[in-house]
């Protein structure tokens, strides 16, 4: 698939080909809208440069650092798998978002 090609992929056509290459993720739509939910968090983080973020009430410190935060952002933007994605899942957990 080319680049343009791939610019032009719905979030859920993304997540599929991520979800291909990552076995952390389900592939289905569940997980599609569980990650969601992630990556709206990693995004106030990458945005705040800070690993510490209030979600639903309670103040979390992630144990990603920025730079594999931004890495699992970029996969998410443009679809293409990096094998910093596995990690996306320790957010997941700590935020109680059990289906990606």
């Amino acid at each position: 698939m080319n680049e343009s090609t791939q610019r032009n992929l719905t979030g859920y056509e993304k997540y599929l080909l991520l979800a291909s290459r990552e076995s952390s993720l389900t592939g289905g739509y569940q997980g599609y809208i569980g990650i969601q939910e992630v990556i709206s968090v990693l995004e106030l983080m990458s945005q705040k440069q800070e690993t510490s973020y209030l979600y639903k009430d309670k103040y979390l410190h992630s144990s990603l650092t920025i730079t594999e935060i931004n890495t699992i952002l970029s996969c998410w933007e443009d679809g293409k798998y990096r094998s910093g994605l596995k990690k996306i899942k320790r957010v997941a957990n700590q935020i109680g978002v059990r289906t990606i």
